[in-house]
């Protein structure tokens, strides 16, 4: 095979940060390879995807070099590069640009000037190698998070690239899902040649897919032995096993009876009567395939959306982590932002100090992470801030939409004991994931969404 992508000791710091994430980092790609790049949260997994081609590189400092088929990709015309190395985001919401599926798919040949016949043709070819002619007609906004995700993978390859990077593309799929959008990758890679290069968390679960597995540690690449490496078989009947245990209830925080809503007024119902009581200081997992209504659920909860039938009641006050808990953000610091927060709530200088103090203690949010631009935070470290809003604002009821998203293991074992202080604490934590092992190790009763109705 021909090397396609070479990386000569590399560095990039952000414009507003202070340190390298990436320092000396050496890469050699050879054409038509499948690469899985891990690492821990905040090592720059990200980082190095977005920095391979000048269209998709943040602000910042670069040093090094980054070839592509031998020559310099800043070398490269603006519309070449975005022809030949493509990019998936890990949150499909800030990729998309377009409100239609079949705009998002026209979108970057109509940029490029591509003839209006050949963009239709092209359209027809990618959603019948997708199979996801359905979704033609369709909004995006209207869309699961797993389906937002296959559309932006289709609208990349709409260009027929050299090169795929995906960043995290598993993140907001189920576990069959999952399976399906990596072969999905696979049979572009054999398919078309394609480089693949997909930056993943769950490296055991999905490594012996690749031809390589390398990790990004200390701002450098190195190679991993992905020997022994399988991917899980966990079942959701494991998930019904949690509810065979627990402590006494002392009283329900949420009751739900015969709820059901759907989004347009003929369409079918995406809750068909859900009736569920999650007790007070419980840690409750509702789980599903994509697109089976958790999120919806979640709003319905908060009020969000209004329900055509059925009753919810929640004691005490409810308040809500997004998919994407930096959009919870306005300052740009987390101390600027809860400062800002608590002022807005009534509390004086002096006070609201004292309360950002102990919840950044009891959190583990250090002065370095509170006094860090929110976009320089890793996953695990804004979510923690975000939590830290949950509290301030007084929540009794705090709920969480696939909370695990971009986390690594000890990212997610951090989250797992802070809900399960938070439910000692009084707290009730209620989050729906795809993440069966999570949800296994943090939750105290958990629940199936299926058919519209939740399963326990």
């Amino acid at each position: 095979m021909a090397e396609k992508l070479r990386i000569e000791n590399l560095g990039f710091k952000y414009a507003l940060g202070g340190r390298y994430v990436l320092s000396g980092a050496e890469l050699t790609v050879m054409a038509g390879e499948k690469i899985l790049l891990a690492g821990t949260s905040g090592s720059g997994k990200s980082t190095l995807l977005k920095v391979i081609s000048p269209a998709t590189a943040p602000r910042g400092e670069l040093t090094g070099r980054i070839l592509l088929d031998g020559k310099d990709t800043g070398d490269y015309a603006r519309e070449e590069i975005i022809s030949k190395i493509a990019y998936v985001a890990q949150n499909p919401d800030t990729q998309t640009v377009v409100d239609t599926v079949t705009g998002e798919l026209a979108f970057g040949c109509e940029n490029l000037g591509m003839d209006p016949a050949e963009v239709c043709r092209r359209i027809a070819w990618i959603c019948t190698y997708f199979g996801i002619e359905e979704l033609l007609s369709k909004k995006i906004a209207e869309l699961s998070g797993g389906q937002k995700q296959t559309v932006c993978l289709a609208a990349s390859i709409m260009l027929k690239p050299d090169i795929l990077l995906l960043d995290e593309p598993t993140t907001y799929l189920d576990p069959v899902a999952a399976v399906r959008f990596l072969d999905l990758v696979a049979n572009i890679n054999r398919d078309f040649g394609t480089t693949v290069i997909i930056a993943e968390h769950r490296v055991e679960e999905f490594a012996d897919r690749f031809d390589r597995v390398i990790k990004i540690e200390n701002g450098q690449i190195q190679e991993i032995d992905a020997a022994g490496k399988r991917e899980t078989d966990i079942f959701y009947e494991k998930v019904f096993e949690i509810n065979k245990g627990g402590k006494a209830s002392s009283g329900d925080a949420v009751r739900v009876k015969n709820l059901e809503f759907r989004y347009d007024k003929n369409g079918r119902n995406v809750l068909g009567g859900v009736d569920i009581r999650i007790p007070k200081g419980s840690v409750y997992a509702l789980l599903g395939g994509n697109g089976c209504g958790k999120t919806t659920f979640l709003r319905c909860l908060t009020g969000e959306l209004k329900s055509q039938n059925g009753k919810i009641t929640i004691e005490g006050k409810c308040a809500a982590m997004t998919q994407n808990p930096l959009s919870m953000f306005i300052e740009e610091t987390p101390e600027k932002d809860l400062k800002y927060f608590l002022k807005q709530l009534g509390y004086d200088k002096e006070t609201g100090g004292q309360k950002i103090k102990e919840i950044s203690e009891k959190l583990d949010l250090t002065e370095e992470m509170l006094k860090a631009n929110v976009l320089d935070l890793s996953g695990g470290e804004i979510e923690r801030a975000a939590i830290a809003k949950l509290v301030l604002a007084g929540a009794d009821v705090m709920l969480f939409d696939e909370p695990t998203k971009g986390l690594d293991g000890p990212a997610k074992a951090n989250l797992t004991g802070i809900m399960r202080s938070l439910a000692e604490d009084g707290y009730t934590v209620v989050f729906v994931t795809h993440d069966i092992n999570f949800a296994l190790a943090t939750a105290s009763r958990a629940g199936v969404l299926s058919g519209g109705r939740i399963l326990e």
